[in-house]
This record gives C-alpha cells, structure tokens and sequence, in this order.
C-alpha cells in the first residue's frame, strides 16, 4: 500500500474555502431568518398578552359587580367611563375603568366624591378605550392597543337590571 502524501494544489485549497464559505452564509441566512421569525412571535406574544390582559381584567371587574345598577356607563368629557358599584358596611363606592394619555386607568372612590382621573391606578398601555351599554345586560368594549390592533368583545351580566 502506498501511503505517500498526495500533493496540495491551489484548486484543493480554494474548493475547501468556498465549501466553507458557502457553509458560513448559509448558517448567517439561518440565524437572520430564525431572529426576524423570533421578533415576529415577540410581537405576537405581547399582542395577545395586552388584548387577553384586558379582556379578562375587564371581565372579571364586571364580574365582581354583577348586582342590581353594579354597572353602568358614564361620561367624562365624551370619553365613556365604565362604572361600578358596591357597598361596604353603610358605604358606597364606585370603581371607575377609563382611558387617560393612552394608559387604561382604574380608580376607586366613595360614592359621595366627584372622582380625580388624572389620579387613577395605570392598569394597560392602550391607544383608545370605548364601552356602549347595548341593552340592560350587555355591554361592547372596543380597545385599540399601542400598535393599533383594535379588540373588540362582549361581557354579560347576569343580574336583574
């Protein structure tokens, strides 16, 4: 058997280097293609987390006030307010969900007292907060988020209006 060491040419070389040039772009493509299709599923990901964060944290608050006139719709220089009631001990108080500077705001008060919006709790970045009462029972929220995404759902109450 012949063992002998073959001689190197320049073809040899400059195949393996475009082999690997070839291998180093593709991998390059790869990482590009896999970072553009992460930041599409990031966006997608925060999109579904501020349109279920509101639709559920709207939901529930309606929830916990589904009594008789535990919830109505009110208005703050045209913007619609969402209203809730409830009474602690002799007490009233209202829980107030709005809009103010593209944040969703919450904030709590005794029935007696105008409230001060501009002091509410932030809750959620949103571009526009709108609620119609569509009959004693029902009500339609149209949010639109930081993006623009518009969502767009309906929450029951099941008490007596």
């Amino acid at each position: 058997m012949n063992f002998k060491r073959r001689g190197r040419s320049i073809v040899d070389m400059l195949f393996i280097l475009a082999l690997f040039a070839v291998f180093m772009i593709s991998a390059l493509f790869i990482v590009l293609f896999g970072a553009k299709i992460y930041q599409r599923i990031i966006a997608d990901s925060d999109t579904n987390y501020i349109s279920r964060t509101s639709i559920a944290y709207i939901s529930e608050k309606i929830h916990q006030h589904d009594e008789r006139d535990g919830v109505s719709v009110i208005y703050n220089n045209n913007a619609p307010v969402l209203r809730l009631s409830e009474t602690y001990g002799d007490s009233m108080y209202y829980t107030y969900l709005y809009e103010q500077n593209s944040v969703l705001k919450e904030i709590t008060c005794p029935a007696e007292y105008e409230p001060v919006f501009s002091a509410g709790q932030q809750i959620l970045e949103i571009t526009s907060f709108n609620v119609e009462e569509q009959n004693g029972n029902l009500y339609r929220f149209e949010i639109t988020d930081v993006d623009g995404n518009e969502i767009n759902f309906y929450v029951s109450v099941n008490s007596e209006v």
